[in-house]
């Protein structure tokens, strides 16, 4: 019982009941919710927060784990997403290395610039596998979008994304 428990307790416990929220928030509200016809990516920011919040490691385990779970909802090859949302977690983490301390700003531009960046990586990608029609002038409207979405929404999930990763205190 106690090592249930302990899975129940684990972050990366956490990480997955807060990614199927977010996907569900995805796939249903940021669905219909288009700002100049494109879709804010509030699964990228999510991880951008993460890598923002917890370092490069985390965020690129983070980006894997939330984007292999938003493959098996999209109709794309599998670990497309993962790759994708892995680099945004890393840029978004690798964007405040070279500051000592980060400010708020700071950390909500990181994750803004990250989200922008994932959606030019999404199309690029597709485009190496082989998926046709993704690369269109409309992919800087979808990155300045994300950008845009990620300096607002990056607010409210950055305390998220802090708590979802964090290790419980004194469990011994």
């Amino acid at each position: 019982m106690s090592r249930v428990l302990q899975i129940a307790a684990s972050p990366w416990t956490r990480l997955v009941l807060v990614t199927i929220l977010v996907l569900s928030l995805q796939t249903t509200l940021f669905a219909e919710l288009r700002p100049f016809g494109t879709s804010i990516q509030i699964v990228g920011i999510f991880v951008g927060a993460i890598g923002v919040m917890h370092g490069l490691q985390s965020g690129a385990l983070a980006g894997l784990a939330c984007g292999l779970m938003y493959d098996f909802v999209l109709a794309t090859p599998l670990g497309l997403g993962a790759l994708v949302l892995g680099v945004v977690g890393v840029t978004a983490a690798a964007l405040l290395l070279p500051f000592r301390e980060s400010t708020w700003w700071m950390r909500a531009g990181a994750v803004a610039l990250a989200a922008g960046i994932g959606e030019v990586v999404w199309p690029l990608m597709s485009a190496v596998v082989g998926l046709d029609g993704w690369l269109t002038p409309r992919l800087f409207v979808s990155a300045a979008s994300s950008l845009v979405g990620g300096l607002v929404l990056a607010w409210p999930l950055l305390p998220v994304a802090a708590w979802t990763l964090r290790e419980a205190q004194g469990s011994n």
